[in-house]
C-alpha cells in the first residue's frame, strides 16, 4: 500500500503514467512553482557561398535582355570564361574601372577564383550593346573587398578616350547604392541620336554583378539588369 494524503491505494494501481501524474500532483503540493521557459534565439541564416558551375545559370537570357533594354532581337555574341584586356586602348588607364566590365587588368590581384560573362547586341547596326558577367570570389568577405576598393576608384575618372577608336567620353555623377555603384558615360559627339553606357557593379554574397549596357539612352538598364542577376545569386542560396 502507498499513503496518498489519507487514502491507502494499492501498489499495483500504480501505471507508469499514474506514476507521472501522480508525482507532477504531488509537486505542485509542495508549493513549487512552474519553470520560466526561456525563449530560444535563432541565429540569422548566413547564405552559403557560391561555386563556379553555377555562374552560367545566374546571366540573363536574351528575351530577359530585350524586355529590360528596349529591343527585340538581343542575341549573343560570344560567351567566355576568360576576363578580356583592353587597358591599352584606354588613356588614362586608370578609367577602364568605368568603361569596361570584367577587365582582366581591373581584377588582377583581387584573388577572384572564376568568371563567366556574355555579349550581347541586336543586329550588325545594333542599336543596343550589352556585356553582363558574374565573378566569383572565395568568399563574401573578398567579394566585399574589391567592391569597396571599386567604390574609391571610379569618382577618379571624369573623362577618358578609347584610342583605337578616337572617340572622347564624359563620364556622369557616380552612384553607390544597395550594394551597387553605377555611372553614364556619353560619348561626345556622337552621331545622332547619339550613343552612351551604363554601368553597374554589384555585390552579392560571394559574386560581383559586372554590367555595360550601351545605347542611345541607357538611362538605368545597367542597375536593372544587376538586380536581376542579384536575384538570381540570392535564389542560390
Amino acid at each position: 500500500m502507498l499513503l496518498v494524503g489519507t487514502a491507502a491505494l494499492p501498489f499495483g494501481y500504480y501505471t507508469p503514467l499514474r506514476w507521472v501524474v501522480m508525482v507532477a500532483a504531488l509537486t505542485a503540493g509542495c508549493g513549487s512553482t512552474a519553470g520560466t521557459a526561456v525563449p530560444v534565439t535563432t541565429p540569422p541564416l548566413v547564405a552559403r557561398p557560391l561555386v563556379e558551375r553555377e555562374l552560367d545559370g545566374l546571366l540573363l537570357s536574351p528575351e530577359q535582355v530585350n524586355a529590360t533594354m528596349g529591343s527585340a532581337a538581343m542575341t549573343v555574341l560570344s560567351a567566355q570564361a576568360t576576363m578580356s584586356d583592353n587597358s591599352a586602348t584606354m588613356a588614362p588607364p586608370d578609367c577602364l574601372v568605368i568603361d569596361g566590365a570584367a577587365e582582366a587588368a581591373v581584377y588582377a590581384g583581387s584573388g577572384f577564383w572564376a568568371e563567366r560573362e556574355q555579349s550581347m547586341n541586336d543586329g550588325d547596326k545594333f542599336t543596343h550593346y550589352l556585356k553582363q558577367a558574374v565573378v566569383l570570389f572565395p568568399t563574401q568577405d573578398k567579394a566585399q573587398e574589391f567592391f569597396s576598393a571599386s567604390a574609391g576608384q571610379w569618382p577618379a575618372c571624369k573623362q577618358y578616350e578609347h584610342t583605337q577608336s578616337q572617340t572622347q567620353w564624359s563620364v556622369g555623377p557616380i552612384t553607390n547604392a544597395r550594394d551597387t555603384l553605377s555611372a553614364l558615360s556619353t560619348q561626345q559627339e556622337a552621331a545622332a541620336p547619339g550613343w552612351a553606357c551604363g554601368r553597374a557593379l554589384a555585390h552579392k554574397n560571394n559574386v560581383i554583378i559586372d554590367i555595360n549596357t550601351c545605347s542611345a539612352n541607357p538611362a538605368d538598364t545597367a542597375v536593372q539588369i544587376a538586380d536581376q542577376i542579384g536575384t538570381n545569386v540570392a535564389a542560390r542560396w
